[in-house]
């Protein structure tokens, strides 16, 4: 991937972006690609050449890499960033996990994440597949009990004059329990997710057309109604249900627009991939 600095920032970043230190061994797939599309993950390797990144847009990752090294360095007994391997079917699967922490009746596995309030506010299956995932990974080949997953949820974007509402964070920094799947569950999963994307590499392999994105792959947002005054850039109120919204409008005086349903990782292109996705080029349309 080639990265670029179109807004001239300090070449210290540029260095702490280009020097990244991390790596993932001898694996085939990691955890984090296991769980997510077969179809992002077999055409980041068909345009890896031709993929580019502007620092500017690495912002993010930089805060989250500084903040995953402060931890790394602190003090205490837990086991911080082990990476374990396991092959299964002639693949080499990894997954670098944060924290261990280690006790007689059972290990507790944590996860930190440097993200927004949204996350912490709305459901994120893939942190439940991401965790689980690790415990199998632990208890695959440590021979660990499991006892509970953990998310440690550093929210960049909390405001404390939000706080005091409902579901709104407390504080900026948040645990999140994580439902823990029993070991038949994990072991399943981990073979349904591997066996899709070893399918899709043959796929690569043999030039033929790769599976579709689901929706939860593309992030897609379901069609929303926004209830506007005349003339506003930003809705008064967005809705979920058509009704609700011309309630509210015509009970205020406004309008109602309907926003339809978005891919919103396709459409940002957090994938890095979308503009050669032909799934994504059809569907715009």
């Amino acid at each position: 991937m080639q990265i670029t600095n179109i807004h001239n920032l300090p070449e210290s970043i540029v260095n702490l972006v280009k020097n990244d230190s991390y790596n993932a061994g001898h694996s085939d797939i990691t955890v984090t690609q296991l769980i997510d599309s077969p179809r992002v993950v077999n055409m980041k390797k068909i345009h890896a050449s031709k993929m580019v990144q502007d620092v500017s847009d690495m912002m993010l990752l930089i805060m989250g890499k500084l903040g995953h090294s402060l931890i790394e360095n602190s003090k205490g007994q837990e086991v911080k960033e082990e990476r374990l391997f396991v092959k299964v079917n002639g693949w080499n699967i990894s997954g670098a996990i944060d924290m261990q922490d280690v006790e007689v009746d059972g290990t507790t596995i944590a996860d930190y994440k440097f993200t927004s309030v949204w996350a912490v506010m709305n459901e994120k299956p893939d942190w439940e597949y991401q965790l689980n995932l690790y415990a199998w990974l632990v208890e695959k080949v440590k021979g660990h009990n499991i006892k509970g997953l953990k998310i440690y949820a550093f929210c960049r974007d909390w405001k404390r004059q939000d706080s005091v509402k409902d579901n709104y964070p407390k504080t900026p920094l948040v645990v999140v329990d994580i439902p823990l799947w029993d070991m038949d569950k994990r072991e399943q999963f981990a073979l349904d997710r591997l066996n899709k994307h070893a399918e899709a590499d043959t796929t690569r392999s043999l030039g033929g057309e790769l599976p579709l994105c689901s929706d939860q792959d593309q992030w897609r947002r379901d069609e929303t109604y926004a209830a506007m005054k005349a003339g506003a850039k930003r809705a008064t109120r967005v809705f979920e249900k058509k009704l609700d919204a011309e309630l509210f409008a015509a009970a205020n005086g406004l309008s109602v627009v309907t926003r339809p349903a978005e891919p919103i990782r396709c459409k940002g292109n957090y994938c890095r991939v979308a503009e050669w996705c032909d799934q994504y080029k059809s569907e715009a349309v």
